[in-house]
């Protein structure tokens, strides 16, 4: 991992120092699960900041000048109107690891601006940081909300095609709704900046990948698109003046290793920079067991049972999941329990009369489950302000209402969770945000907004999901640990396309979020539904969800439940057999996006997969809506890092028997125009287990009629001896299951019953062997 860094700078303090030269090799993520090849990137800057990405001597990214708005004009480095005064060089040391940068303080007019590039050299890192450091401050910044008041790093997008496609994520839904994927050329790649844009890949066939995001400050961090082909990075456009010692950071991450794992590489680092590990969403009820939805396109999304209210409703969908054994273990409310303002806003979170007579303990009380419950943006004429005879701080203007009060967070939680509140929706995030004039005219308004809902609700014993998240929400919530989970598509709606989240996934995953697919309905027709619309395709709703690794929630009519579809995704006790990585799309799907040319699929090719035990890895494909003939191989699913030698085919019906075939370089999965929403396809890797001296071969399908077979849910533990390979199951008291493999290509079925410790080890040899209470 060679890394050089050269500062020929005999004295930084002067302008007239000898030229500066700065050298970052980045050659790979040191600490990533792929290996990656030979060409590594190298940055270099010169001693007028210009810089470039190049990778064998090919530019990837260049850099346009640098700019800053304050005092009412914009100072450009282009024009000269931005002065370079003196530079510097900085070193030091973090949790990352000992870091240099070179930095170039200018003027723009009265007001000093630093700007500095910072690299790790040990470990080597293959990234490179932008700062921007306002020592003194900026006024009269503002100008285009939907552009940035100052420019660091700026890229100059090509004319010409130079063979990089790119993936930018901008909209809501974790940036899903306005996703782009095409040909990174001025002509061709379609980005918007402001208030929606967020982090943008670019990639060639090669597998090499580069990715911009912000660093820091997400919440007042923008990209601003212009008609130069130019892509900036700073503060947004709509903030009035920048305090004094702010700083705004953009990072540059690179990799040999293709879309999925330079984004997984690059999550890992943000989410270490930040602290953000995955405690609490291993903990969090709501992502791992199942839970039942009244969310917008669900049943009983402001529709009750006739004649009655929603208390008695409640009260009888608790009936009917308790006399067909669902184990859902929560239940979801949304933005029909609560009253709100002339322009739909929240005045005061808690149930109407009409909707409960006595209020949320009681339902709470009577059915014993734990509450996720929905919030959109607050109402100016929220009675939790001041500025309406509240006890709390709220900036209030024409139409909604942001609080800016750790206190009014504290007894709004704490207040939820003695009516059953395990988990927080915050719904309508993007809608809260651009449509204020404090959140975008600050840096700190939408900053303190989430900061201080996450702090109370981490003491609390809360967590949190997003829901309608810019990108700059998603990248928030890396300094939120209690925020578990997110939408990452459109709401659901019958027989629609939301469940379409392989590639909003790839993002989710890197910031350590669990992508939540939103409801469905497990069966096709929900008699006097509010919609009149029926689900063609309960099963891809049930797997996509599943392999989402975030909530799965149905949302079913009572008495329309299909329980042994729905029992596919989980244990007896709800809790998700779900896999460790969750379904992304591969990247020939996205290389197929932007070129267009038949080098990746025509349709949805995702992979996931589960860890197990020590170091144990099942691969999961799943292939729908294919238009022409694919040959899919271990390098495309992303399972070069692990052992997938064979490949299974599904077995979804108890007369199908699973089918064991070679998986390889040279015997890849045929993916074919069968392979549609109704019958999809889904694929399973295992890896080959010899024992007696090589004389057996073991492979591993795992649970039967499970959607994830092999799930770190079921299987904790895989342990081979010279003569057996014994896993270790866990489940519930009485639950019987039927774990399934393959000895010298013969199919084997071993039936387990828990016992009271709900541990159970089974050997796998021998036809015969059944589970062992541990």
């Amino acid at each position: 991992m060679a890394v050089i860094l050269l500062f020929l700078l005999p004295s930084l303090a002067v302008l007239d120092a000898v030229p500066v030269a700065f050298q970052h090799t980045l050659q790979g993520d040191p600490y990533s699960s792929k290996k990656t090849s030979e060409n590594s990137f190298d940055f270099t800057m010169d001693d007028q900041a210009n810089f470039t990405f190049t990778q064998e001597g090919k530019s990837w990214l260049q850099s346009a000048p640098a700019f800053l708005y304050t005092e009412g004009k914009r100072f450009s480095a282009e024009d000269g109107s931005l002065k370079l005064d003196h530079r510097e060089t900085e070193s030091g040391a973090d949790k990352m690891g000992t870091w240099t940068s070179q930095c170039f303080v200018y003027m723009a007019g009265s007001r000093s601006w630093k700007l500095c590039a910072k690299a790790w050299q040990d470990p080597a890192w293959p990234a490179v940081v932008f700062q921007q450091h306002f020592i003194n401050g900026t006024d009269g910044s503002a100008h285009d909300t939907d552009s940035v008041i100052s420019g660091f790093p700026s890229f100059q997008i090509q004319s010409e095609d130079n063979g990089f496609g790119f993936l930018g994520y901008q909209g809501c839904m974790f940036g899903d709704t306005n996703s782009k994927i095409g040909s990174w050329t001025q002509k061709g790649q379609g980005l918007t900046g402001g208030i929606l844009g967020g982090p943008v890949a670019i990639f060639d066939q090669n597998h090499g990948v580069c990715i911009m995001a912000p660093f820091s400050e997400f919440m007042s961090t923008s990209r601003a698109v212009d008609g130069n082909g130019r892509v900036s990075w700073g503060v947004m456009g709509g903030v009035i003046s920048v305090p004094t010692g702010f700083v705004q950071q953009s990072i540059v991450y690179c990799g040999n290793t293709g879309i999925n794992q330079v984004f997984s590489d690059w999550g890992r680092f943000m989410r270490t920079y930040y602290n953000k590990d995955d405690t609490y969403r291993k903990t969090d009820l709501t992502v791992n067991y199942l839970g039942f939805y009244t969310d917008n396109g669900a049943y009983y999304y402001h529709t009750t049972e006739p004649n009655k209210n929603y208390e008695d409703t409640i009260l009888e969908i608790k009936e009917y999941i308790d006399s067909m054994a669902i184990p859902y273990r929560y239940v979801q409310y949304d933005d029909w329990f609560y009253p709100r303002g002339p322009k739909r806003g929240t005045v005061t979170w808690e149930p109407t009369p009409a909707v409960s007579p006595h209020g949320f303990q009681y339902i709470y009380n009577i059915t014993k489950l734990p509450v996720a419950a929905q919030n959109m943006y607050w109402s100016s004429k929220t009675t939790y302000a001041k500025a309406n005879g509240g006890k709390y701080d709220f900036i209030v203007e024409t139409d909604k209402a942001i609080p800016q009060d750790l206190t009014f967070w504290m007894d709004l939680l704490k207040g939820a969770r003695l009516w059953g509140l395990v988990m927080y929706e915050q719904d309508f995030l993007d809608q809260e945000f651009y449509t204020m004039n404090a959140t975008q005219s600050t840096v700190d308004v939408a900053k303190t907004w989430l900061m201080q809902m996450g702090q109370a609700a981490r003491a609390t014993g809360l967590t949190i999901q997003y829901c309608m998240s810019n990108p700059r929400h998603a990248m928030q919530s890396l300094e939120i640990p209690v925020v578990t989970q997110a939408r990452v598509s459109g709401d659901y709606h019958p027989g629609n396309d939301q469940w379409l989240i392989g590639e909003s996934s790839i993002f989710a995953h890197a910031m350590g979020i669990a992508p939540w697919k939103d409801n469905f309905w497990t069966t096709t027709d929900q008699p006097g539904n509010p919609y009149n619309l029926s689900e063609p395709y309960p099963e891809l709703e049930a797997v996509v969800s599943t392999l989402s690794t975030g909530p799965v929630g149905p949302s079913d009519r009572v008495g329309h439940t299909n329980v042994s579809l729905l029992m596919q995704c989980c244990r007896a006790d709800g809790l998700i057999l779900k896999p460790t990585k969750p379904a992304t799309a591969i990247d020939k799907q996205i290389w197929q996006e932007a070129w267009k040319n038949g080098v990746g699929p025509s349709g949805q090719v995702w992979t996931a997969y589960s860890h197990v035990g020590y170091d144990w890895y099942f691969g999961i494909v799943l292939a729908v809506d294919i238009g022409a003939d694919f040959k899919l191989f271990p390098s495309d699913a992303g399972f070069t890092s692990f052992e997938a030698l064979t490949v299974i085919t599904r077995s979804n019906q108890k007369t199908t028997t699973p089918q064991l075939s070679d998986f390889g370089e040279a015997n890849p999965i045929q993916l074919t125009s069968g392979c549609t929403r109704l019958n999809f396809c889904m694929y399973y890797t295992s890896p080959v287990i010899n024992v007696d001296r090589a004389a057996t071969q073991i492979v591993i399908y795992g649970e039967e009629m499970k959607f994830v077979p092999m799930s770190p849910g079921r299987v904790s533990n895989i342990d081979v001896t010279n003569d057996d390979v014994i896993v270790t199951l866990q489940g519930t008291t009485g639950e019987t299951i039927t774990f399934t493999n393959f000895v010298n290509g013969k199919l084997v079925r071993h039936t387990c019953k828990f016992g009271q410790t709900g541990i159970a080890s089974l050997g796998l040899k021998d036809p015969r062997s059944t589970c062992q209470m541990v």
